[in-house]
C-alpha cells in the first residue's frame, strides 16, 4: 500500500513540475549562451559579455548581467542605471544587495542626498548610521535626536559610521545621566564591560558615579564589590550586586553563598530578586557539577524558574536518576524552550523508576504516538509499534504556478542548473523568507520535482512542516551508500542517517569548523581514512565529490563503531564531538544509554546522537527493511576501564 501512495505522490510530483514548465526545461537553449555571457564578466572582457547578452533578456539571470555590469562601474555613479535597475527588479535579491553597495558608494563620495533619494528603511546599523549622518549633512534635523538615540540605545558597540551622529547626541541636553545608565544597563546585560566602562566615564553626578564604581568593581573584583557598605539602597544597587553574586559564583559555590548572607540583610531585596539570586546560584552549581547541584537546583522558587534552570533539573535529573525531584519537577507542563517529548519521557521514566507504573505506562502510551526518537523509545517501553504518520505535501498545479511566477524562484534554479549553488542558495533563501507556510511547502515539492532535496529539506523546515517523510528524508545516494555500507559491515540506514544529519544531501556543504561534503568530514581526518582505504587524497575540495565522501566517511564511522565496541551511541558522539571526548563522558558506572545520551555535556552532540538514532528508523522505513527497535541498538555504556557489557552492573 506504501508503494502504491508512493507512486501516485511521485506521477502527481512530475506531472505538477511538467505542467509548471519545468520538465520542459524552456530555458536550456539560452543556459548555454548566457554561461558564456557570465565567463565574459568573470574575464573582465564586458564589451564582448554585453555583445552575447543581446537577444538574453527574458533569461530569468539576465539581471545578473545587468548587476555585475552595474556593480564595477559603481564608482562612476550611474544613478540614472542604478535607478532603473532598482524599479525593475523591485524586492528582488539583486536589488537588495545592489541598494546596500549603492549607499554604501554615496557615502564614500559624500552624495548625502543622493543617499537620502535612495535609502530605504533597513536593520542594517551601517546604514542606518550613515542615514543619521546623511541627514545631519543636508541639515534634515527633524527629529534626527530622537532618531540618533533608538539607535544608540544599544547593549551593543556599534559601527563607527555611527559616529557622527553620536557626536551631536552627546552634546546635547537629551543625553543625560538617566540614559547613560540605561545603556550601560544594556551593555551589562550582553557582558559587554568595555562599553559600560566607556559610558560612564562621562556620568556626572554622584549618585550614577558610586553606582559605576560598583559596576566596576563587580565586573573585576566581585568579592570587594559584595563587602562594600558605602552604596545606597535602591534597584539598581541590588541589580549590580546580583552583577557581582554571578561573578564570584565562578570562583567557587561555597564562596559566593558566604558573601551573599553577607549582602541580603543589608539591602531590602525583593522576592523576586532573591528568586533570580538562587537562580544564579543554583545554575553556577549545575554547571560546576557541585555536589549539591540538586539540591540547590530544588530551592529555586516556582516563580523564579528560568528555562535554563529547568533544562538543568532535567539533565541532572537524568545524570544522577534523583527520580524523586524528576517526577516533582515535570509535574507541569514543561516551559517555552525546553523540549516538551524529552520532558514527557524523563517523567515517564521517573514514575517507572518510583514504582508508580499505571501512571508511568499512560505517560509512554501518549508519547508512543509521537514520531520522535523519544516517541520511539516510549513504544520500545511498552512494545507497541513506530508512528511514522507520513503524510505527502501535495501541490496542486495552481499552487506550482503561483511559485513559478515568483521571479526568484526560477532565477534561483537556473543558477543550480549552472552548476552556481552558493548563488542558488542564497537566492532561493531569499525569496523564502517572504513565504507562508503553505506557500513554503509548495516549494518544497517544486524543489523535490527539480532534484534538490536539500532545499526540500529546508523549505519543510521553515514551514514546520513534517510529515512528507519521502520529501524530507530523500534516498539521494542511497545504492552508494548500501555499495559501502556492505563493504563496511554497516546499516545502511546508519549510513543514509548520519549523511542526512551531517549535510542534508549538500555535497558541497562546508561547517564553519573545516568540514567538508556529504558527511562532513575534516581534511586531516579525511586524509587519514584516504590512507587507510587506499584512496589517493590529493586535495581537501575532493571532498565535494559525493562517492568519494562517502567512502572516507563510512570508513570512519566503520572505525568509531569498531573503537567503541559496536555502541552506535558512543560511535556517533565520537564522529560528531571526537572519540577523546566520549572517553571522557565515560561514567565510574556503567550507565543505560539513554541516560547516557541525554547526559552527554554538548547540546549540539547530545541532539546529534539523538537524530542519527531516529533517522536510521526513519530510513529503514524509508529503505523497505526491517525496523530495528532503538532499545536493541542501544546497549549500556561501558564505564571507565570496562571492556565487556556483561561485567555491566546498573
Amino acid at each position: 500500500m506504501r508503494n502504491l501512495v508512493y507512486l501516485i505522490s511521485f506521477v502527481l510530483s512530475a506531472a505538477l513540475h511538467a505542467e509548471s514548465g519545468g520538465l520542459s526545461d524552456r530555458y536550456a537553449p539560452q543556459r548555454g549562451s548566457f554561461e558564456k555571457v557570465l565567463a565574459a564578466q568573470s574575464a573582465g572582457r564586458h564589451k564582448l559579455a554585453g555583445q552575447l547578452a543581446l537577444g538574453l533578456e527574458e533569461y530569468p539571470l539576465y539581471p545578473y548581467y545587468v548587476y555585475n555590469d552595474l556593480r564595477r562601474r559603481l564608482h562612476h555613479h550611474p544613478s540614472d542605471a542604478v535607478a532603473r535597475f532598482l524599479s525593475v527588479y523591485d524586492n528582488s535579491f539583486l536589488s537588495v544587495r545592489l541598494r546596500e553597495e549603492w549607499l554604501t558608494q554615496l557615502s564614500r563620495a559624500g552624495r548625502w542626498q543622493a543617499f537620502l533619494d535612495f535609502y530605504r528603511p533597513s536593520d542594517n546599523l551601517k546604514l542606518r548610521c550613515l542615514q543619521l549622518t546623511a541627514r545631519l549633512r543636508v541639515g534634515v534635523i527633524e527629529g534626527l535626536l530622537a532618531d540618533t538615540q533608538a539607535v544608540w540605545l544599544h547593549g551593543k558597540s556599534l559601527p563607527d559610521e555611527c559616529d557622527p551622529a553620536f557626536a551631536r547626541l552627546y552634546k546635547s541636553a537629551r543625553l543625560g545621566d538617566d540614559l547613560l545608565w540605561q545603556r550601560m544597563r544594556l551593555a551589562m546585560q550582553e557582558g559587554n564591560a568595555g562599553l559600560a566602562g566607556f559610558l560612564g566615564r562621562r556620568l556626572e553626578s554622584a549618585h550614577y558615579k558610586a553606582l559605576n564604581s560598583l559596576r566596576g568593581d563587580a565586573h573585576g573584583r566581585p568579592a570587594k564589590a559584595l563587602a562594600r557598605k558605602d552604596i545606597d539602597d535602591d534597584a539598581d544597587a541590588r541589580a549590580i550586586l546580583l552583577y557581582a553574586l554571578k561573578r564570584l559564583c565562578r570562583s567557587g559555590i561555597a564562596v559566593c553563598e558566604k558573601a551573599w548572607a553577607k549582602v541580603v540583610p543589608r539591602y531590602a531585596f525583593s522576592t523576586a530578586e532573591l528568586g533570580d539570586a538562587a537562580v544564579i546560584v543554583a545554575l553556577a552549581a549545575a554547571r560546576k557539577d557541585h555536589p549539591r547541584r540538586i539540591a540547590l537546583l530544588d530551592a529555586v522558587p516556582d516563580a523564579s524558574l528560568t528555562t535554563p534552570v529547568q533544562a538543568y533539573r532535567i539533565r541532572e535529573g537524568i545524570l544522577t536518576r534523583s527520580w524523586a525531584q524528576l517526577a516533582r519537577w515535570t509535574r507541569t507542563d514543561p516551559p517555552e524552550g525546553v523540549s516538551g517529548l524529552r520532558w514527557r519521557y524523563w517523567r515517564a521514566r521517573a514514575l517507572d523508576a518510583l514504582g508508580e507504573e499505571t501512571a508511568a505506562r499512560a505517560e509512554f502510551e501518549g508519547l508512543a504516538q509521537e514520531r520522535d526518537y523519544y516517541g520511539f523509545l516510549a513504544a520500545d517501553q511498552i512494545g507497541t509499534d513506530y508512528r511514522f504518520h507520513h503524510a505527502p505535501v501535495a501541490a496542486t498545479p495552481i499552487e506550482f504556478d503561483g511559485l513559478m511566477a515568483i521571479p526568484g524562484v526560477p532565477r534561483a534554479r537556473e543558477l543550480y542548473l549552472l552548476g552556481r549553488k552558493y548563488q542558488a542558495r542564497r537566492e532561493w533563501a531569499f525569496e523564502l523568507s517572504r513565504l507562508d507556510k503553505r506557500q513554503l511547502e509548495t516549494a518544497a515539492s517544486v524543489a523535490a520535482a527539480w532534484n534538490w532535496p536539500d532545499r526540500a529539506i529546508f523549505a519543510l523546515g521553515k514551514a514546520r512542516s513534517y510529515d512528507d517523510l519521502e520529501m524530507r528524508f530523500p534516498l539521494l545516494y542511497a545504492d552508494v551508500a548500501q555499495v559501502l555500507a556492505a563493504r563496511r559491515k554497516l546499516e545502511p540506514a546508519r549510513v543514509m542517517a548520519i549523511t542526512r544529519s551531517e549535510s542534508a544531501f549538500i555535497s558541497d556543504a562546508r561547517s564553519g569548523a573545516g568540514a567538508l561534503g556529504l558527511m562532513q568530514l575534516m581534511p586531516a581526518t579525511a586524509r587519514e581514512m584516504a590512507r587507510q582505504v587506499g584512496a589517493k587524497f590529493s586535495t581537501a575540495k575532493r571532498l565535494y565529490n559525493p562517492k568519494y565522501n562517502l567512502t572516507l566517511g563510512t570508513a570512519y564511522l566503520a572505525q568509531m563503531l569498531k573503537r567503541f565496541d559496536g555502541n552506535f551511541a558512543m560511535a556517533t558522539a565520537a564522529y560528531n564531538a571526537g572519540p577523546h571526548r566520549v572517553r571522557q563522558w565515560q561514567k565510574s558506572t556503567c550507565t543505560p544509554a539513554d541516560i547516557w545520551i541525554d547526559s552527554i555535556p554538548f547540546t549540539e552532540t547530545r541532539r546529534y546522537v539523538r537524530r542519527a538514532y531516529f533517522y536510521t528508523a526513519v530510513y529503514q522505513w524509508r529503505m523497505h527493511q526491517n525496523i530495528t527497535r532503538m532499545a536493541e541498538q542501544m546497549p549500556a555504556v561501558l564505564a571507565s576501564g570496562l571492556k565487556n557489557t556483561a561485567d555491566c552492573k546498573i
